[in-house]
């Protein structure tokens, strides 16, 4: 589906009521929630007597109440209550070798029963995967390991600030960046600003801006503006990981506009690398940022994997333990450890040996195309598009809303309250998603399996009114 179809899709579901199940459907996919997963309600129930909220990262959060799993492999989870779900979360885009891949499993068994799993100083798998990143994103001549995209974007800006000597960081509105005090800034839905920035002070946000989606020209405006611009950070595929797409091109406008003003371009790599392309967006988009920040997918999911990469004239600012001069300064005790950095090393090498990102595209197409045909089937305004691996399920389309329509911006709760019940929904009929409105496919994902999804959402169309 083309970009310019994408948005006058989008515009007419937020121009229009939302759609919404039949009473007596809804009431029977909660009644059939509370009565399948009875053991997941008391772990919550107990959970949240202990944790805040009861789960511990927004992807856990389904209406009426979190699942607990108990197991996972292939594209399968079950959960505490033995119902087995297809799972098309992966643990939010970074198992597309599907779960529990085992010559991968192998090789980090043997780290942590040979090596040990953190050593508090080098071993050689931090350089043999950085190596590995570096072939496949030849814009990053340097690289620093982190322990999560949060921290990557956060000294993303720091050293561009070092490098450039500027303050002014622009983001594109809607975008999400991790949740790092200066980022937590006009997310999820463009025009938010600070909505979501509560328990940070105002002046943190002195030097932070956002432009609107795919607008070259209020990017060109605000550089007038600012001045002193130190860099622009991107989603490469859009914001929410393509919910809010990119405009053909714009990537590459805001490299050459960067650069036409001295600043430095960041691409956050965290969702595209490995799943919209072994290059990532940089390489699906022929762009060639200063900046390339990769986290969870660069370890397929193992604990406290994270990168920065970058221009070594641009990365030479990043401190390199106690260093004296302007550097900007970095930490993490267990960043770049054995097990994380083998984790890396053979996902990278298994990745490219099955062609996982093609496959992955493979079955993301097929579901996408089989969604449309549904939707069409149900005389439903609904659509679905994919990049790469990453498949966008269009119901309510609560990122697209423009906030400067006063009808439009008071709808966010509703229509956030419905991707919940498709959420449910997608349970009932034994799938799990992200936030009932996106998919994340692997190649365990068979041909079979994708015609027995498109079958289930076939069933979900079929209770809407």
């Amino acid at each position: 589906m083309q970009y310019e179809e994408i948005k006058e899709k989008i515009k007419f579901i937020v121009e229009n009521p939302i759609k919404e199940f039949k009473p007596d459907a809804l009431k029977g996919i909660i009644d059939r929630y509370y009565k399948n997963h009875p053991k997941s309600q008391k772990a919550f129930e107990r959970a949240r007597k202990i944790i805040p909220g009861g789960v511990e990262h927004n992807l856990a959060f389904n209406h009426p109440f979190p699942l607990e799993s108990k197991r996972v492999w292939d594209c399968y989870m079950e959960t505490v209550d033995d119902v087995i779900l297809t799972d098309f979360l992966m643990c939010g885009g970074p198992i597309i070798l599907g779960h529990q891949y085992k010559p991968l499993i192998e090789k980090v068994i043997e780290v942590i029963t040979e090596i040990g799993p953190a050593h508090g100083i080098t071993h050689e798998y931090e350089y043999l995967a950085a190596e590995q990143l570096q072939k496949h994103f030849p814009s990053c001549e340097t690289i620093r390991w982190l322990q999560s995209g949060t921290e990557a974007d956060m000294l993303a800006i720091r050293i561009a600030r070092v490098f450039t000597g500027r303050k002014h960081v622009i983001k594109i509105g809607g975008s999400y960046h991790g949740w790092s005090d200066q980022l937590v800034y006009d997310m999820h839905v463009p025009g938010t600003k600070l909505l979501e920035s509560h328990g940070m002070p105002k002046p943190i946000y002195k030097f932070i801006d956002s432009v609107p989606p795919n607008d070259i020209e209020a990017l060109r405006e605000m550089f007038k503006e600012k001045r002193k611009v130190a860099a622009v950070l991107v989603e490469p595929m859009g914001g929410e990981s393509g919910a809010n797409p990119v405009r053909p091109g714009f990537n590459k406008e805001i490299e050459e506009l960067c650069h036409e003003n001295g600043a430095l371009m960041i691409s956050d790599e965290v969702v595209c690398a490995f799943r919209l392309h072994m290059g990532g967006g940089q390489a699906y988009y022929d762009y060639k940022p200063d900046i390339s920040v990769f986290g969870k997918i660069v370890g397929h999911g193992f604990p406290s994997a994270a990168a920065i990469g970058g221009r070594a004239d641009v990365m030479s600012v990043c401190a390199a333990g106690v260093s004296g001069g302007k550097k900007a300064y970095s930490g993490g005790t267990l960043a770049a450890n054995p097990l994380t950095c083998t984790a890396a090393y053979y996902a990278m090498k298994f990745v490219e040996e099955t062609n996982a990102t093609e496959k992955a595209t493979h079955a993301a197409n097929r579901l996408s195309k089989g969604f449309n045909e549904v939707f069409e089937k149900h005389n439903l305004p609904w659509f679905s598009y994919n990049f790469g691996g990453t498949v966008h399920f269009h119901t309510s389309c609560v990122f697209g809303l423009d906030l400067g329509d006063p009808i439009q911006s008071g709808q966010i709760p509703v229509r956030k309250d419905f991707m919940g019940e498709m959420g449910a929904a997608l349970v009932d009929q034994e799938i799990i998603s992200v936030a009932g409105s996106r998919f994340y496919t692997c190649i365990q994902h068979t041909d079979e399996i994708v015609d027995k999804t498109i079958q289930k959402i076939d069933n979900i169309c079929a209770m809407v009114k």
